[in-house]
């Protein structure tokens, strides 16, 4: 009685794996410099004309305290590092767009590139989406691979160390 039990339940367990599908592999990240965006005159802009450079990618909205104290850190640090290939993008995630961007960058005199987000960084699909918390910053290397990503204002020391490491490494060839 005990043979055709266990025969029974080794065949239901073997045919329990047997049905399993095996698992897919998860698909690529979306390539950064595939993300184009319109900047806040309204001109198409895309991350892939950075490309060979180090990309630090903000994602900030103009109501968001902590994003606002984190901008002249990232102004500085262009103006610092962009001789030797740092390119920082800003992402406005404001609803209102252009709007509200504008202005924003004449008042506070943002000279790096501000690119009109909105809504779209609330679902997966586009590079670096989704973004869950602002700020949220990006840093992308010289070959397009993400090198690091944070969410909240990153203290000014380790940014410097995880931006000169980025900038060490050698641009891919052309």
């Amino acid at each position: 009685m005990r043979e055709p039990l266990l025969a029974a339940a080794l065949a239901v367990a073997s045919g329990c794996a047997a049905i399993r599908p095996p698992p897919r592999p998860l698909p690529p990240p979306p390539d950064p410099y595939a993300l184009v965006l319109d900047d806040v005159d309204g001109h198409a802009v895309s991350l892939g004309q950075w490309r060979g450079k180090v990309l630090l990618v903000n994602f900030f909205a103009t109501w968001c305290f902590p994003c606002l104290g984190e901008l002249p850190l990232l102004e500085e640090l262009e103006k610092r590092r962009g001789a030797e290939g740092l390119q920082v993008v800003g992402v406005g995630l404001d609803r209102e767009g252009a709007l509200v961007l504008a202005p924003f960058r004449r008042f506070y005199g943002i000279e790096f590139p501000l690119l009109v987000g909105a809504d779209r960084f609330a679902e997966p699909g586009l590079p670096f989406a989704p973004i869950p918390v602002l700020p949220t910053t990006v840093l992308v290397g010289r070959n397009g691979a993400v090198l690091a990503r944070w969410n909240g204002v990153m203290p000014r020391t380790l940014l410097d160390r995880l931006v000169e490491r980025a900038l060490r490494q050698r641009a891919p060839p052309d």
